[in-house]
């Protein structure tokens, strides 16, 4: 029993099972007069080759019925409607329950102010990364190396932002930058 713990076993032990049982109705079908127990048992006097066929037949039929009982209906939501606002489903579609789902406090959006400090930050950030290529690639003498860009002391920043050759440098470095904004 324990090889039919794994999913092929139980898979080949299921195809076998169903095959056996075609067999078996195809033998009933083709020795049907027998069933009805008027005179002796005497088998038909088809050839083997009608027996496969009705196997066949019954195998396919028997494997189509296994796959029709286990399929499902898809789930449909009858009752349920989304938000247009938020997109979650709301349970009761009528007045009181849009009015109780609208009651539901949801993350405001971002002010104004909010939205551009955060862009301001994301390009104070990018253009440290930048300044760090840069000096990675053509350090200059004057100004220390960036290594840390979490550490960086500002007054480095803002002399990387002033140097008027860091852009050039950037640009004909063996390792140009792949930002799209500096083009050669």
């Amino acid at each position: 029993m324990r090889g039919f713990q794994t999913r092929e076993g139980r898979f080949a032990f299921r195809e076998v099972v169903i095959l056996a049982l075609a067999a078996l109705a195809s033998f009933l079908f083709l020795n049907h007069a027998n069933l009805s127990l008027t005179g002796p048992f005497t088998l038909s006097k088809a050839p083997l080759e009608a027996y496969f066929l009705a196997t066949t037949v019954m195998y396919l039929f028997l494997r189509l019925v296994a796959i029709t009982m286990e399929m499902r209906a898809p789930r449909a939501h009858a009752e349920l409607v989304r938000c247009p606002e938020c997109g979650q489903w709301i349970d009761d579609p009528g007045a009181a329950g849009r009015e109780a789902h609208h009651r539901i406090e949801t993350t405001s959006k971002p002010s104004e102010k909010t939205i551009l400090s955060t862009v301001a930050l994301r390009k104070a950030v990018d253009a440290a990364r930048v300044a760090r290529e840069a000096s990675q690639a053509a350090p200059n003498a004057e100004l220390p190396a960036v290594r840390d860009l979490e550490n960086v002391p500002n007054a480095d920043l803002l002399a990387r932002f002033d140097d008027p050759d860091l852009l050039e440098r950037l640009r004909h470095s063996p390792n140009p930058p792949r930002d799209p904004r500096l083009k050669r």
